[in-house]
């Protein structure tokens, strides 16, 4: 909280410049303008213990918020990646489900410090929160917990029950793994952590170039040893029958591939699928697809959870994939040489992966991975982050709080599997 607010004193001395994503930012001695491009919305956000600024005619702030935030709410676990890495873990009191990939995070849930957002909506003529159930009263945990109310609520989408005051996220609609993490400073703004999230994003940018070097220069080594470039491959199994290939067109006028995971392949040295085969959509006849990918040499499955496929715990996950899955592709060249991997390395205690909640945040650490996993001289010393080996490793396991290092930039150390 500002103790003064003199109109000439510059109460953010740090600040950001937004690099391609849609949104930006502009800053004032005592508050800034953030204005999320894709939804259109504005957000004024001002110093703590300053006035509110009289706005010119015509602006339309859709929230007006005090910061730095002390207290919110988030419906995308990936914003609440960005909250820890930043160091504002413990503002973090509603999340999107009972447990996340975060340890620290389930333990606020076990503390009763951090609630379902899921059981209860948000009230608007009664400007509070009630469950979603009967009797709609809070009660325990969520009234102790929701009894102050919320500084902001970070939503993917405008929802009048999500809670107020409500800003849009948008970060799950850029098209590039690059330009992700750039979101990290529309949330770092709300607590006046520009310098913290500057220094990630420039370590971001650094590793991310590193590795893609590297994986180029390997290429090269092995083009000029008369070898071609391996296949790669990303699909999903949304159901126990589908196998559904990603999307792998690439467009060359606005450089941009029609699915994220796809510039990683590309960056990670392997000739992506979709430039080879031309999509076909789901197969729910495995020969079929085995015949499509049949010369593919790496698949990555990219999927989130196994919850929507009836295995509701982690053994039950791993029991899936091993038993049920990997028959699937037998006709694969990646099945033979035993090539697969998914995102599975850490599982939270429903089975759900990090696909969603650090992927999206630190990339280049997926991209680190599958550089490991095809070209192996290209990536000596990297601790798998993100990927297993789906023939030779179980799911990964949840370590404790204590034991999950939260430096920023540091996923090589905080995201190591415990065997």
């Amino acid at each position: 909280t500002a103790s003064t607010c003199s109109g000439d004193q510059d109460m953010f001395p740090d600040k950001v410049v937004v690099s391609g994503p849609e949104f930006s930012i502009t800053y004032n001695t005592t508050f800034k303008v953030l204005t999320n491009l894709m939804a259109n919305e504005k957000y004024v956000l001002v110093q703590r213990g300053c006035p509110t600024p009289t706005l010119p005619d015509g602006f339309v702030a859709k929230a007006v918020v005090q910061v730095p935030v002390a207290r919110v709410s988030v419906t995308s676990v990936t914003d609440s990646k960005w909250i820890e890495l930043i160091g504002e873990r413990n503002s973090l009191i509603g999340m999107p489900g009972i447990y996340t990939t975060s340890p620290c995070v389930n333990k606020r849930y076990d503390l009763g410090l951090t609630v379902d957002m899921n059981m209860v909506s948000y009230n608007s003529t009664l400007s509070q929160y009630q469950m979603n159930s009967n009797p709609k009263t809070l009660t325990g945990t969520y009234a102790s917990v929701l009894s102050t109310p919320l500084d902001v609520v970070f939503a993917g989408s405008r929802s009048a029950t999500a809670g107020l005051p409500l800003v849009i996220t948008s970060s799950t609609y850029e098209q590039s793994y690059k330009l992700v993490p750039e979101w990290g400073k529309f949330i770092a703004a709300f607590y006046n952590k520009e310098a913290t999230i500057n220094a990630f994003i420039s370590d971001f940018k650094t590793r991310w170039d590193c590795a893609s070097q590297r994986a180029a220069m390997a290429v090269a080594a092995a083009v000029a040893a008369g070898s071609t470039k391996p296949k790669g491959l990303a699909i999903s199994y949304l159901s126990a029958t589908t196998i559904t290939p990603f999307d792998c067109s690439y467009n060359a006028t606005s450089g941009l591939w029609a699915n994220k995971i796809c510039e990683v392949l590309d960056a990670a040295g392997l000739q992506v699928v979709d430039a080879v085969h031309s999509y076909t959509g789901s197969y729910s006849n495995y020969q079929q697809f085995g015949d499509w990918a049949a010369d593919v040499d790496v698949i990555i499955v990219a999927d989130c959870t196994c919850t929507y496929k009836g295995a509701m715990t982690v053994a039950a996950c791993d029991d899936l994939w091993k038993n049920k899955f990997l028959s699937s592709l037998s006709a694969t060249k990646a099945f033979k040489n035993q090539k697969i991997y998914d995102v599975g390395r850490t599982l939270d205690p429903s089975g759900g992966t990090d696909y969603f909640v650090s992927l999206p945040v630190e990339p280049d650490a997926f991209l680190a991975d599958v550089i490991a996993v095809t070209w192996p001289s290209a990536a000596a010393g990297h601790n798998m982050v993100y990927l297993r080996n789906m023939f030779t490793e179980g799911v990964g396991n949840l370590r404790s709080c204590a034991a999950y290092n939260l430096t920023v930039g540091s996923w090589s150390v905080r995201a190591r599997r415990v065997a």
